[in-house]
């Protein structure tokens, strides 16, 4: 899948995830969104709303004005799945590349080295 969420359909659905097994109203999403600095009328939230929902990233449920919205897919898997298409498109799907392009090209620190281990530990003994 690819989901493609521009950036204020990728917060709308953080804070969908974040409320997540209740789901969450349009006003609650609304109110959410024009906290965050600019104000959007209700017909442009409704706008993202349906974005996401043709994006399948939502599922809204209950009759018109009292829809509950909730996500088809867990943040936990939508991380996963742009992180893998990150390493794919810029860095051919090379886990090494990655991290020398994140670090600079200069290596990583000894804690990050240490970490990074950890991690591929821990990964290994998934499989």
């Amino acid at each position: 899948m690819d989901y493609d969420l521009k950036p204020k359909e990728y917060e709308i659905m953080k804070f969908i995830w974040a409320n997540a097994p209740e789901g969450v109203t349009f006003g609650e999403i609304h109110d959410y969104v024009n906290s965050l600095g600019k104000t959007e009328s209700r017909q442009r939230v409704n706008c993202f709303i349906q974005a996401l929902l043709a994006k399948d990233v939502l599922t809204a449920s209950g009759e018109d004005r009292h829809k509950i919205y909730t996500p088809t897919v867990p943040k936990k898997e939508y991380d996963q799945l742009i992180a893998n298409k990150l390493l794919n498109q810029l860095f051919n799907g090379s886990l090494k590349t990655f991290v020398s392009a994140l670090s600079g090209g200069e290596g990583l620190s000894g804690e990050d080295a240490k970490e990074l281990r950890k991690l591929l530990r821990e990964r290994n003994k998934k499989k």
